[in-house]
């Protein structure tokens, strides 16, 4: 087995040279050729090492999660059948290693469970690579550890403390080990890099790296001026390919020149440690906390032998679960469900709610799943949120007829694609215009359970792109959507579609895009106004976009309102802080509602996972708008 030992070296001696980790991952689309010729690819790039990822399902995720991704997040069910198809053989590693010993290219792999780490070791490699989603999986850094070779761990998704509280653990147990910073979205905005926390990771690991997430080539550069001694990239053949990675990855002459624009370097150097919203999401798939082994009953005190660790990770995580060992449950706790914190606290549930008296048509935000749970509140609206997977279920509501209004939110994905009728590409409309009459078929057919009021229909038309960053005129894909949509317009006496206005720089696939269409409040009436249709406002989205463009919202609110059929309500932070609680953010909330008034259409609340326990998120934010009835 080839091991040309250069990580080892970098640990005892780190003013070695930098040690370039060239990232296959799983862009190899479960093909074998395709990643030998990658290898080949990094070679000629004259990197390191190659690295690739293995994963044995049954033992990250639940049966039920693996049976039927479409019951838990929308986002589980685009990334779990993607890696059932995505995974290779141990045979296809074993031709692999052979390869890259035929190449003298140290082999490094990623392994997402124990198992998996099992077979890494036997097949041989000159390290392990753990995942960000991993840092604080602690039985599996140990493991890798025993085998007495180099561990290489990512930090993304986590905070400072979480990263000194593993460290201590790694040193405990003597783990050979590195810490690369990351930023764990795909792409990676350069806002949210934060490379000066390079210099607090120099304080817990020597050396340090970076795993880069971001466009284009000079951030490795400026993260290797900064100290890093190890840089780990992604490398593909087409970054318009399906699945994760492919775009946040380098091309394989990019890999040979990794000079860019220096001037985008200034929007790298925060020196802040902090998670966001894509990476929570991403955190939620990938990462473990702890999970009930069976059914537990409130009043139970909680023990080692009640837990084990699997994704979701939206519990207690595993860094944390020790410290719950010995406490008393207050809720009762499923087998095979998440156990959070919430469940040692008295939570408040969805029937004990007691809300404001709303003289609008105040809603609800759920899933077909939880419809059941949120409906002994009789919401007078209730919208939801469907992934392409939902329109083929048969979703029937206990009580039939409801009186809730309904409103269905349409897939912004479908086919691992984003919906977009601005597009140039008549496939790619062709495919979003086949959705939208799904989405249009689903909402009717439900309209025949929920029969009081004429039913509405959010949805994001598109106009995003991946790397065009600054558009200066949108009006020519404003009006392909207007020439797209025009058959669509024959059922405006069956429903209400509604157009949301989306922010300048959205997170799509866990990673930044940017959004050209439907975000400016001139181009949200130009599109109603020519059809006479509604909009849905998400006022967060408003200020997301005019916090990139130096805009007014309350100007944009005053633009929009007279078209306004639905409300999204939440706060915001920065250019891309989205569904942040009411007045925890940014926005001067009191100056929007102001231009709302007199509004008494329907709306529903959008905190960033307001929905998990028991809503507590949305409860919260319906106890704020309380004091902004007279508006809205």
């Amino acid at each position: 087995m080839y091991n040309s030992n250069r990580i080892r070296t970098l640990i005892e001696k780190p003013d070695s040279p930098v040690y370039i980790i060239c990232e296959i991952g799983i862009n190899h689309n479960g093909s074998l050729a395709k990643a030998l010729e990658l290898i080949d690819a990094a070679k000629e790039a004259d990197v390191d090492a190659v690295k690739f990822q293995k994963r044995s399902l049954p033992d990250i995720y639940g049966k039920a999660i693996l049976k039927d991704a479409n019951s838990a997040e929308w986002n589980f069910d685009y990334m779990i059948p993607l890696l059932k198809e995505y995974e290779l053989s141990e045979d296809d590693y074993r031709i692999i290693r052979k390869k890259c010993d035929d190449l003298e290219l140290d082999l490094i792999i990623t392994p997402f469970d124990l198992s998996s780490a099992e077979f890494v070791a036997k097949l041989g490699v000159s390290a392990f690579k753990i995942a960000s989603a991993d840092m604080t999986n602690l039985a599996l850094v140990e493991k890798c550890g025993s085998y007495g070779l180099p561990v290489i761990i990512s930090t993304g998704m986590w905070e400072k403390s979480d990263i000194e509280t593993c460290v201590k653990r790694y040193k405990d147990k003597g783990i050979q080990y590195i810490l690369l910073h990351a930023q764990s979205t795909y792409p990676s905005p350069y806002e949210s890099l934060n490379l000066k926390f390079i210099e607090e990771l120099k304080k817990l690991s020597n050396p340090v790296g970076f795993s880069g997430h971001e466009r284009g080539t000079f951030i490795p550069i400026a993260a290797v001026a900064m100290g890093c001694k190890v840089i780990e990239k992604h490398i593909t053949f087409d970054r318009n390919e399906i699945g994760p990675d492919h775009k946040a990855s380098m091309l394989p002459e990019e890999w040979k020149d990794m000079v860019h624009n220096i001037r985008m370097l200034e929007k790298s150097l925060g020196a802040r440690k902090e998670v966001n919203q894509a990476e929570k999401l991403n955190r939620e798939v990938f990462a473990k906390s702890a999970v009930a082994k069976s059914d537990i009953k409130a009043g139970h005190i909680l023990v080692p032998e009640d837990v084990e660790l699997k994704s979701p990770g939206k519990g207690i995580f595993p860094h944390e679960i020790i410290k719950y060992y010995g406490q008393v449950l207050k809720n009762d706790v499923k087998a095979n469900h998440y156990i959070a914190k919430t469940d040692f606290e008295n939570v408040i549930t969805i029937g004990e709610w007691k809300l404001p008296k709303f003289s609008s048509t105040w809603g609800i935000k759920c899933r077909f799943h939880d419809f059941e749970a949120y409906n002994v509140l009789h919401a007078p609206s209730v919208e939801f949120h469907c992934s392409q997977t939902d329109l083929d279920v048969d979703f029937r509501p206990k009580e039939s007829p409801n009186p809730s209004q309904l409103i269905v939110h349409a897939p912004e994905i479908f086919d691992r694609e984003l919906f977009d009728i601005c597009s140039d590409d008549e496939t790619k409309v062709k495919r979003s215009l086949h959705i939208l009459q799904r989405s249009i078929d689903k909402t009717l057919e439900l309209a025949k359970y929920f029969p009081a009021k004429k039913p509405k229909m959010v949805i994001h038309l598109g106009g995003m792109s991946l790397n065009v960053r600054d558009l200066k005129d949108t009006r020519p894909m404003m009006d392909n959507a207007i020439r797209n949509f025009k058959p669509f317009h024959q059922y405006k006496d069956d429903l209400d579609i509604l157009p949301e206005n989306l922010p300048s720089r959205p997170w799509y696939f866990g990673g930044e895009w940017y959004q050209h269409g439907f975000a400016t409040a001139e181009d949200m009436r130009y599109f109603c106004e020519t059809y006479g249709l509604g909009m849905t406002y998400d006022i967060c989205h408003a200020f997301l976009y005019c916090q990139v463009h130096n805009k007014d919202i309350v100007k944009y609110t005053e633009t929009v309102m007279p078209i306004v059929k639905h409300l999204h309500l939440s706060d915001a932070r920065g250019i891309n802080g989205e569904g942040v609680q009411l007045g925890e953010g940014e926005m001067n909330l009191d100056a929007v509602f102001d231009k709302m008034k007199g509004y008494k259409d329907t709306w529903v609340t959008e905190i960033w996972s307001g929905h998990l326990h028991n809503g507590a998120g949305t409860y919260k934010a319906m106890q704020i708008l309380g004091k902004y009835d007279n508006i809205i």
